[in-house]
């Protein structure tokens, strides 16, 4: 077996290995849909807690066909099963743990849409445990939720959190529901309407400026869903952005202390939000306390190890050195420091370079420009690179990741802004050489070694791959223009087709950035017009692809069938005809109104009519919310559905690229083999030629001589084969003597044991017909027992039924004696009232005598 087909089986069973809990959970869950019993769901429970704990969060990268319908199956499996199962509770731990892989999470919000389906769980009987795990999950899947219509599940999920947030004592609750509140109001006027109407604003206000004066946890959230609610006005007080502020910097320090990743994803993105507003933007400016507050958050920063919270305080800086703010410029060295100590982590790298870049470009023209090259430490950059595994970085394991994608792409982006600046071109080409950079794109470099099938990309437009090749590109065009080496790699690259169908790509899906990346490309003078030409073709053959992966994040449709509306009675309350008849009376009623006409009329009777058409409306408002709810599961059924298929077709288009790339080498190297393959048949003609004749005449002297020795051979042959036949006739008679031999002897053993066995037999015969006849002899004596038992059953059952007679007759007996005793009690009780009342006449006598 070569080496690289040993290579090649490597990779696909690392591929298989990476997703094989997920084939195997996929799986499972359609059988326990299609039949649920105890053995699918114990497996089923098996791969949701392998899935819930694996460490490799990349399986859960979007955009691939398996992932695809692994969130399509955990989508009905979720839909299928009720909260009392314990099954969906593990589904919760899945979806928790995927959505710490941000681009799952922005998958699970915005293309499958868990959030309104798991609204469902949210009931009042909740156990606390359980509502704090649902809310959690809830708050992951609901932020940066676009809502662009009343959705039916929207009522009862604002109900029960404004519920929760007014009449709760859980702080947690509290803080969680007022989370997933601000996750669905902010930015979405339909929430905000439904808040509005169905609870009391001034109640909740009241609530809310308690907890925000009590609760320290709780102040950002209820400072955040004020200013909500505040923007349906247009107005917010300069006064009240300033009291953001200085909670916003008090709570990061709590939150800090703490480590609730939660509430700092709150803070720091709705700072960055009202940073955005050009209004609120300048009375952050006039914050007169940034200084003391940065240093707090600062020195609380080298005090936590939790990488997650610190990628955070990586970002709030970030808005922070976008404001540009002046009291701030003296702590960018500091600001860079602290990145530099984190760059070597996988979770804040990303975050740490996006800081480093941004200063190093709003401090270009500084005067302290100097002090913050001085906190730059390339050798620790360059750990972005070396600290990954070389077969990852190769590409050759599998797909890159999307977060070693991003975190390349930063450091890419910061090398280039590093090399626009002289002092800093020689350091940057020193510790980033180009075999570096072939190493990063080798994949595209050799085509030999180009990717499977398997491991295309799916998503074509969300691929994080696109962006990191064009600013490689771009580093690469701006170190060539003062190096050969980096000169030659240009030049190989933009001959690239994959290189050029990645600008292609680029100019349809990046960003703005990287479209202008891309253009300036294309406009320098070492890009060939030959190479214009080609982005523009592949341009025209991306085009049906990439416009319909782009409509995909068009679809908003919630897919939830929502507990409000299901056992409404959707019968018509009137016909059509009662309605029109309806609606002509309260027209004619309107009209004679108007008319002054009506002058008898009593009030109550039109607002009888008035209340039959509100009821006629109500019905038909939730006839028609019923048939949205119904629209809109069926929308995210055909979006899952789309999902797929886009990933499918997507996968297929770039392997039919990689095929007509390695069809194009083959040609290459058909071409050149059959330049060798004539030449070679040149210099073999001469030499046969020659041969030839050498051959003619040592084929006499063969001739010759084979057919001497042919002679001799056949004479040896037969003398050989007459020897052999009288050796094995020999033999064959010594056997045969030797086997007649034995074969007398045990003739006669056998004739021994014959007659000893017929002996045996007779006996055997004689014990058989002894035993026959005492067989017979107890055959008769058992059927005298059972007639003698049936006799006996029967005088037993006569004795029996005598018995009940005599207990019948006792208990008269029994009967009689009572009542004669009570006879007898009677007859003494007269006769001594007989002796009683002639005792007393006797005195009475004597007494009148």
């Amino acid at each position: 077996m070569s080496l690289e087909n040993f290579n090649s089986a490597k990779e696909m069973s690392l591929k298989m290995d990476k997703y094989q809990n997920i084939k195997a959970f996929i799986t499972t869950a359609l059988e326990y849909i299609k039949h649920p019993s105890e053995t699918t769901a114990s497996v089923l429970q098996r791969n949701l807690s392998i899935l819930s704990t694996t460490g490799d969060l990349s399986v859960f990268d979007p955009g691939t066909i398996v992932t695809a319908e692994f969130y399509v199956s955990l989508y009905n499996l979720t839909n299928a099963l009720a909260s009392p199962i314990p099954l969906i509770w593990s589904v919760l731990d899945v979806l928790y743990h995927a959505c710490r892989n941000s681009a799952a999470r922005h998958a699970l919000i915005h293309t499958y849409k868990f959030a309104p389906m798991l609204s469902r769980l949210l009931e009042t009987n909740l156990i606390p445990e359980k509502r704090l795990k649902v809310l959690k999950l809830l708050q992951e899947l609901t932020y940066g939720v676009k809502i662009h219509s009343q959705e039916a599940h929207l009522p009862h999920l604002i109900s029960i959190l404004t519920q929760w947030i007014m009449q709760s004592k859980d702080e947690e609750i509290v803080s969680l529901s007022l989370g997933v509140l601000i996750n669905l109001c902010y930015k979405n006027l339909p929430a905000i309407h439904i808040l509005m109407r169905t609870v009391d604003t001034k109640a909740l206000h009241r609530m809310l400026l308690t907890l925000q004066s009590n609760n320290v946890n709780t102040r950002v959230q209820c400072c955040k869903i004020l200013i909500i609610m505040e923007q349906m006005n247009k107005d917010i007080p300069d006064k009240f952005i300033l009291e953001f502020v200085m909670v916003t910097f008090q709570s990061l320090v709590a939150a800090l202390a703490d480590i609730d990743v939660l509430l700092l994803r709150h803070i720091v993105e709705f700072f960055d939000d009202v940073r955005l507003n050009e209004h609120s933007r300048s009375v952050l400016i006039s914050y007169q306390n940034y200084a003391d507050d940065v240093m707090n958050i600062i020195q609380q920063l080298e005090k936590t190890s939790d990488p997650e919270c610190t990628a955070l305080i990586m970002e709030f800086l970030l808005s922070l050195v976008k404001l540009k703010i002046p009291s701030l410029i003296p702590f960018y060295p500091k600001y860079i420091k602290v990145a530099m100590q984190q760059v070597t982590n996988n979770q804040i790298s990303s975050k740490a370079l996006m800081l480093i870049k941004t200063i190093l470009i709003d401090s270009r023209r500084s005067k302290n420009f100097n002090d913050l090259i001085s906190e730059l430490d390339l050798s620790i950059l360059m750990t972005v690179i070396g600290n990954e595994d070389d077969d990852e970085m190769d590409g050759k394991s599998e797909k890159r990741s999307i977060e070693l994608n991003s975190q390349l792409t930063e450091l890419i982006q910061l090398l280039l802004e590093m090399s626009k600046t002289p002092n800093l071109r020689a350091q940057v080409t020193q510790a980033f050489s180009e075999q570096t950079m072939r190493r990063l794109l080798r994949p595209m470099l050799e085509q030999e070694n180009l990717i499977s099938g398997d491991n295309l990309p799916g998503d074509l437009v969300g691929d994080s791959a696109t962006t990191l090749h064009i600013y490689a590109l771009a580093l690469t065009a701006e170190l060539a223009m003062q190096n050969s080496s980096w000169l030659t790699l240009y030049s190989e690259l933009i001959q690239k087709k994959q290189i050029q169908m990645m600008i292609a790509l680029a100019l349809f899906t990046g960003d703005g950035e990287v479209k202008q990346k891309c253009l300036q490309l294309m406009a320098l003078v070492s890009f060939p017009q030959e190479c214009v030409t080609a982005v523009a073709k592949y341009m025209c053959e991306l085009e049906p692809l990439v416009l319909i992966q782009s409509r995909t994040g068009i679809t908003t449709g919630i897919p939830v069938k929502s507990e409000n509306y299901s056992n409404i009675d959707m019968t018509p309350l009137f016909s059509l005809a009662q309605e029109g008849q309806l609606d002509a009376a309260l027209e004619k009623l309107n009209n004679f109104l108007a008319d002054g006409k009506i002058t008898d009329i009593k009030t109550s009777a039109m607002m009888e009519l008035y209340e039959y058409k509100l009821m006629a409306m109500k019905h038909a408002e939730r006839g028609m919310q019923a048939s949205h709810e119904a629209a809109n599961a069926h929308a995210t059924s055909l979006q899952h559905r789309l999902a797929q298929v886009i990933a499918e077709s997507s996968r297929l288009h770039q392997l039919l690229f990689y095929t007509q790339q390695n069809y194009e080498v083959l040609q290459a190297d058909k071409i050149r083999l059959n330049v060798k393959l004539n030449e070679a048949e040149g210099e073999s003609k001469k030499i046969h030629s020659i041969q030839r004749q050498e051959i003619h005449g040592l084929k006499k002297i063969v001739a010759e001589k084979s057919a001497t020795i042919e002679q001799l051979s056949k004479i040896k042959n037969e003398f050989d084969c007459a020897m052999k036949k009288i050796r094995n006739l020999e033999t064959k008679i010594k056997d045969l003597t030797d086997e007649k031999t034995s074969l007398e002897l045990k003739s006669k053993d056998m004739l021994s044991k014959n007659h000893e066995l017929n002996k045996f037999l007779n006996k055997l015969q004689d014990s058989i017909a002894k035993r026959d006849q005492i067989i017979e002899i107890k055959e008769k004596e058992l059927a005298a027992g059972q007639e003698g038992m049936l006799a006996l059953k029967q005088e037993n059952e006569q004795l029996m039924r005598q018995c009940q007679s005599y207990e019948k007759t006792i208990a008269e007996k029994e009967e009689n004696v009572q009542r004669l005793t009570n006879e007898l009690i009677e007859f003494s009780r007269m006769r001594d009232m007989i002796y009683h009342l002639t005792a007393q006449k006797k005195d009475n006598q004597n007494e009148t005598s």
